[in-house]
């Protein structure tokens, strides 16, 4: 049995919509994940799956795996989607040769998803940042106390007074935390697909997020911000970054100013809503990959809202437990009137079953709600 492409960490709605896209083209995808039962394994498009080792947990046993799948699958490319990239990427000369590897260096990967490396490479790029601050030299609450190394607003913290500041950096060592001046705005999140001589990019807006004070959305609009692309492009182009990434942004709706935030050289988790519009990333990134360009007309449709159902339903639990729920948070969380959804497809009703199995599982084994 061959395929195309093998896809990795697919347990959740990015690997699901990766898979989607590149199926619809024809191409066979085999998706692998540290679990049995997920989104992707159960999806209609799945071509074949299979588990590997925790990549962070067990990482040699992981590589061994990946070698296995390759060997049995034999794919062109394969697309790792999230943090497993690094993994990836530090044990690329123990992979076999004879396989396209769509992602970037260790190093480049490594350097960009330091929240501090990135923020000042933004600074030199002439992208406007918060001013990262020395605890000394604070003035004025609420600060923001970022982990260094972190997604979906994990390791991020917002104390509101001295004594908050000091018990949030006493979990820490200081080399790994960068303190910020808070920059009040929106969440806005730039997608970039970037190769040689090509770049694109579209921006959406955060509608409703997974938890408080940002980090993961669960529902988005498709906006017009050539200003965040152009500074995105800006950050790209001073590394020479390669692949597809999200950059993302706060906004002030009122003054229009802007703060780069962090940079994900990965897959975004509201991959769904441009692909909705009209902007294919994952296929675009397969063709520059495999072919070395894509010359086809992108012309993705403002205002196009996607939703992620699951996502809203823990948001909904999450907020309602933290008394934190807003009225407008309610009306968009109980509104099914959108373009598409993350993690639902008419003609493939299996696939939201075995994300919903994934994430009880993880529940009754961690209980929590964030895998």
């Amino acid at each position: 049995m061959t395929c195309d492409v093998i896809l990795t960490y697919c347990w959740n709605r990015v690997g699901y919509n990766i898979l989607k896209s590149l199926s619809s083209k024809g191409i066979k995808v085999v998706v692998g994940d540290t679990s049995k039962t997920n989104i992707c394994t159960m999806s209609k498009h799945c071509y074949g799956s299979f588990v590997y080792a925790d990549p962070q947990k067990q990482e040699n046993n992981f590589i061994e795996d990946i070698k296995k799948a390759i060997k049995k699958y034999k794919p062109k490319v394969l697309i790792p989607t999230h943090d497993e990239a690094l993994v990836l990427a530090k044990h690329i000369d123990e992979l076999p040769r004879d396989v396209i590897y769509a992602m970037e260096s260790y190093e480049m990967q490594y350097k960009l998803s330091d929240k501090l490396q990135a923020t000042i490479i933004a600074q030199k790029a002439g992208v406007p940042t918060p001013q990262i601050i020395e605890k000394e030299n604070i003035k004025r609450f609420p600060v923001v106390v970022k982990t260094k190394f972190g997604n979906s607003a994990k390791g991020v913290f917002f104390p509101k007074d001295k004594e908050e500041l000091n018990n949030i950096l006493k979990m820490f060592s200081p080399e790994d935390i960068m303190i910020e001046n808070f920059f009040e705005g929106i969440d806005y999140s730039v997608d970039c697909v970037r190769g040689d001589n090509f770049f694109y990019a579209t921006t959406y807006k955060s509608l409703v997020t997974k938890t408080n004070g940002g980090g993961t959305t669960t529902q988005r609009v498709i906006v017009s911000m050539p200003s965040l692309e152009k500074y995105s492009k800006y950050i790209l182009d001073s590394v020479d970054y390669k692949g597809v990434c999200g950059i993302d942004f706060k906004v002030n709706e009122e003054n229009k100013d802007c703060a780069f935030i962090e940079v994900n050289t990965r897959y975004t988790g509201g991959l769904a809503t441009p692909i909705a519009a009209g902007f294919d990333i994952p296929y675009i990134h397969y063709c520059l990959v495999t072919e070395g360009n894509y010359d086809k007309d992108i012309s993705p449709k403002m205002g196009v809202k996607t939703k992620w159902i699951l996502g809203d339903v823990i948001a909904l639990i999450t907020k309602l437990v933290q008394r934190t729920l807003t009225k407008e948070e309610l009306k968009r969380i109980v509104s099914f009137k959108y373009d598409a959804f993350d993690d639902f497809c008419k003609d493939d009703k299996k696939a939201i079953i075995g994300e919903a199995l994934y994430y009880f599982l993880k529940l009754i084994k961690n209980r929590k709600l964030n895998p």
